[in-house]
């Protein structure tokens, strides 16, 4: 309950109290009405009168009123008699601006343009920008190649090649190349920067509202991996925590 919720009850509550004794002394009566009249002003403009009362007091918190769901993969909310579930993404970015010209730049903003055009219901996408240290960063990036250079042998083994599949592959390849050259060529240290998308739903329920949302994830999923060759990944446990508690998003997340 919010602080106008309860002091508005509180108001009314104090004017039910002295109406009890208004039979013994008349004008009592007349402070239950100002106590109803007050009840009235905090339950409809509380959000106007409350801040100048406790305008004094320094810790001052905003409630958030949410659950995490027991697998850990999304946000409930609950909203009048439903519920709003979140699920967060993470958008692993394979091209980077720096290495190409200005008529690769303009045709991969419009693939992004296109991406985003085709989602329609509400998003929202944010930027977590954070250094990395390069010594840690460099053996993780070794792996990685490593790793996608197993796949794309794989791949290539198969029965049916799946050139797209291995261009993706490739693609992510040069990048993490490009990545470590430059890494091992800077003095400094490399800024790093992670995309998140957040889509909600509501539903009647937790289960309905965490279905709905988990359908709109898989749409976005899919509307970025074609649409820009991205890779799509849904964020959980303390990767999804980052979103939106600072305790949980270390200066090496």
């Amino acid at each position: 309950m919010e602080l106008n919720e309860t002091l508005a009850y509180g108001a009314l509550g104090t004017g039910g109290v002295l109406l009890l004794f208004a039979s013994q002394f008349a004008p009592i009566a007349l402070l239950s009405i100002v106590c109803a009249l007050l009840a009235y002003l905090f339950y409809r403009w509380g959000n106007i009168y409350v801040p100048f009362l406790v305008f004094q007091k320094k810790d001052i918190q905003v409630p958030y009123v949410f659950e995490i769901s027991p697998s850990e993969d999304a946000v409930f909310k609950p909203v009048g008699d439903d519920y709003v579930a979140t699920v967060f993404l993470n958008l692993d970015v394979y091209e980077t601006m720096t290495n190409k010209n200005s008529e690769e730049m303009n045709d991969y903003a419009h693939y992004f343009e296109r991406s985003i055009s085709s989602i329609k219901d509400p998003v929202k996408i944010s930027a977590i920008l954070y250094e990395r240290d390069m010594t840690r960063y460099a053996k993780i990036i070794e792996e990685k190649k490593a790793a996608l250079e197993d796949k794309i042998a794989a791949e290539r083994q198969k029965k049916k090649v799946d050139e797209r599949a291995i261009e993706v592959l490739e693609r992510e390849k040069l990048m993490w190349e490009r990545r470590l050259d430059s890494l091992y060529k800077a003095s400094e240290r490399p800024r790093a920067v992670e995309y998140i998308v957040a889509t909600s739903a509501f539903g009647p329920s937790r289960d309905a509202a965490l279905s709905a949302a988990k359908t709109k994830a898989r749409e976005i999923k899919a509307t970025f991996a074609g649409g820009m060759s991205v890779n799509v990944d849904e964020l959980t446990r303390n990767r999804m925590r980052s979103c939106f508690e600072w305790e949980f998003l270390s200066p090496e997340w």
